[in-house]
């Protein structure tokens, strides 16, 4: 899966160099101006291609009939979101969240550069065997429309597009944001995800990585997901912290805590409370400190949460 900036992701352009045939310096995107489908020829022929390669998959014709791999850059306009772009490219949600590496559709705004293929399917890293199998099974895709999307009869790429693959309902409702609850029932946030200034100096700014929840010392945090208990201890700026892995990379991180109720190793289920909140580490007050992480990236829990206190 690809993770989506201002310029393209090696990412990204191991994918696209190994579909196209360039090196990584060579890496080509084709420019997809607008979604006007009336006024777009680019457009009318990517939803073509992809009526096309759905149709020589499910219909398992011969493999010559599956369009070559293609993908195109778009600027998001003014007043789209994710699921406008994804009503006027043709695409499913899994293609555009899977090939843009997106955690949850409010990522998605005016500025954002997309990667559209001109294929629904999804994205899976080369070397993850069992992540490639299951996909291709689960969908019941023939390998060799996967090897002809990709230009490689054994698929020894870093990444590779899988046509009319699918992602799993457990990953779709992360995206969603049904897969994470609140992991406090009283409390109002008194400090938001992103920049702000910093609360011991006032003339620097900090990025804060999660939401701070102002509640008193001792009130009952719980689990925002099942998951398993990799860190119960203190760390310097969070004081007593718990983190909880769970599946596809994601962690949930609990900080300022003042009582454990578990400790690592311990298998947790979502709701279970954890522990109490507090006022150790780095704080100006009484408060939980939560973030929501994929891949070590801090996400914003209430693009995840959209009920968590505000």
């Amino acid at each position: 899966m690809i993770k989506i900036k201002i310029i393209i992701t090696s990412i990204l352009m191991a994918l696209i160099s190994s579909s196209f045939g360039f090196s990584s310096s060579e890496v080509r995107v084709l420019d997809l101006a607008s979604l006007d489908y009336t006024k777009n020829d680019t457009l009318q022929s990517i939803r073509k291609d992809i009526k096309a390669s759905i149709f020589t998959v499910m219909s398992r014709r011969d493999v010559s009939n599956l369009p070559e791999l293609k993908f195109y850059r778009y600027r998001v306009k003014k007043d789209e979101t994710f699921w406008i772009v994804l009503s006027k490219s043709g695409l499913d949600m899994d293609t555009l969240m899977s090939v843009n590496n997106l955690s949850s559709p409010y990522q998605v705004g005016k500025g954002t550069l997309l990667f559209i293929p001109n294929m629904r399917g999804v994205v899976v890293q080369g070397g993850d065997t069992e992540a490639l199998e299951k996909v291709i099974s689960e969908n019941r895709v023939d390998i060799e429309y996967v090897r002809s999307a990709n230009r490689s009869e054994n698929l020894n790429k870093e990444f590779i597009f899988i046509p009319c693959g699918r992602v799993s309902s457990l990953e779709r409702s992360m995206f969603l944001g049904s897969a994470f609850v609140s992991p406090i029932k009283t409390g109002r946030t008194t400090s938001g995800f992103g920049t702000r200034r910093d609360p011991f100096n006032e003339n620097r700014s900090q990025f804060h990585r999660g939401v701070d929840i102002g509640c008193p010392i001792g009130t009952n945090i719980y689990s925002s997901r099942a998951g398993r208990v990799a860190f119960a201890g203190y760390a310097d700026g969070y004081g007593k912290l718990v983190i909880l892995e769970h599946e596809h990379g994601y962690t949930t991180s609990y900080g300022h805590l003042s009582r454990f109720k578990v400790k690592a190793g311990d298998r947790v289920g979502a709701g279970q409370n954890i522990a109490l909140s507090g006022n150790t580490g780095r704080t100006t007050g009484p408060h939980l400190h939560f973030e929501i992480r994929r891949h070590g990236k801090a996400l914003n829990p209430q693009t995840f949460i959209r009920g968590i206190h505000r």
